[in-house]
Parts: structure tokens; C-alpha cells; sequence
């Protein structure tokens, strides 16, 4: 059972998650909290004690009913729970920013997710679904708008196997099963990350311009890598 704390002052938004997260058997809401002043005090009383993962919202009022949010809160209570707290679940922040340097410090901060709130009401599902699996720790959750800030040069060796498979002609599914996903899609999801940290600029324009699908572009640059070696 993974017992999840919903960190968020949207009274919408949060009804939407709830309800999609408590259909999942092994998911547990243990409490929403909308207000910085009640988070503090739930973090002081409990130490997290029993909390598996915490789904944050970066701007809180500072006591329920305020109009106004402190677009910090949300990432001082992250330092509070990894500096103070000594948290070390997961913990995914959820935003209406697409501030780059909201995104860098919460990274630093040690958030494993990132995700934009501003979605057409047609995306929701799919959002949803990409949450449960980051909260399932399948793959890390950042918002495409976003992957620049969170994107790291290496590439590391499980990452490389995956590329190493795509390139012999594996699909998701297999490539799953090798290496461990438990679905096809958390795969995809990791490998689309990957793409991401194999382009430089002049890739990512180049695929603009030529049209050309990020998978292809990226198995192109992967090959002309290992011939290399």
C-alpha cells in the first residue's frame, strides 16, 4: 500500500486526483492538506511517519482561506521534508509555473517529479495515468515544457542498454521485460527522456525542420555514437 499526503489549495484539482487515485487498490490518500501553515504543522507532528509519497503544489496560501499564495511555499516545504524532515520518499511537485528556475530549485531540492497542472480537460486522463505511474516509481514525471531544466548529460548504463535494444529492432514491450518496467508505457517514457538528453540544439531544430520523429533522430545520433567506440 502506498499512503500518499496531497499537498494542493486547488479544491478542483484536488477532488480530480482523489477521486482517480482512490480506484487504485494499493494507493491510500492519507490526508489533503491547502494551506502552508497546516503543512508545517502536519510535518512538525507526524515526521512523515507512515508517508510514502507527497504530491506538493509549489504556491500555497499561507493559512486556509487566505486569497493570496506564496508562489515559495511549496519548495520550503520540500527543504523542510529532505533537510529537515529526512524524507526520502517520493515526492512529486505539481504547478501552475513553467518557470525555469522554479523547476531548477525544485530539482535541487530533491523533488523526483514535476508536473505542469495546465492541462486541456481532454489530457487529464492521460496526466492521471502518467502520475499513478510516477507515484508507483515506473518512471520519473516531468512536464515536456520543462525536461530542459530536469535533463541530465549522462547517459547511464541501463539507459544505454535501452538504446542498445531500440537500436536491434526491440519494441517497448520486450524492452520492458529486459530491463524491468513494469508496463510498455513506463518504458517509452523513460526512453523519450533519453532521446531528450542525446539532442543539442542543433538537433532539436533539425528535427523541426526536417520533420523528422524524435525516436528516428535519436537512433541516428545512438549509431553514429557506437560506431565511434
Amino acid at each position: 500500500m502506498t499512503r500518499i499526503l496531497l499537498i494542493e489549495d486547488d479544491h478542483d484539482f484536488a477532488q480530480v486526483l482523489q477521486t482517480a487515485l482512490r480506484k487504485e487498490p494499493d494507493f491510500e490518500i492519507v490526508k489533503v492538506i491547502g494551506s502552508e501553515k497546516e503543512a508545517r504543522h502536519f510535518l512538525d507532528s507526524t515526521k512523515m511517519e507512515g508517508i510514502d509519497c507527497v504530491l506538493l503544489d509549489l504556491q500555497l496560501p499561507c493559512e486556509a482561506g487566505d486569497k493570496s499564495v506564496n508562489s515559495l511555499s511549496g519548495l520550503l516545504l520540500l527543504e523542510v521534508m529532505r533537510q529537515e524532515q529526512r524524507f526520502f520518499g517520493t515526492v512529486i511537485v505539481l504547478t501552475n509555473s513553467k518557470s525555469p528556475a522554479d523547476g531548477q530549485r525544485a530539482l535541487a531540492g530533491g523533488c523526483d517529479g514535476y508536473l505542469c497542472k495546465r492541462a486541456k480537460i481532454s489530457d487529464i486522463p492521460d496526466m492521471v495515468s502518467e502520475l499513478k505511474m510516477a507515484i508507483r516509481g515506473d518512471v520519473i514525471m516531468v512536464a515536456r515544457q520543462m525536461r530542459h531544466v530536469f535533463m541530465r548529460d549522462d547517459i547511464s548504463a541501463k539507459e544505454a542498454r535501452m538504446m542498445d535494444l531500440l537500436l536491434a529492432g526491440k519494441g517497448w514491450v520486450e524492452i520492458a521485460r529486459v530491463l524491468g518496467y513494469k508496463t510498455p508505457k513506463a518504458a517509452a517514457n523513460v526512453g523519450d527522456r533519453v532521446f531528450d538528453k542525446l539532442f543539442t540544439a542543433q538537433d532539436q531544430e533539425r528535427a523541426s525542420r526536417e520533420g523528422i520523429k524524435k525516436r528516428h533522430l535519436a537512433l541516428e545520433i545512438w549509431r553514429s555514437r557506437r560506431e565511434r567506440v
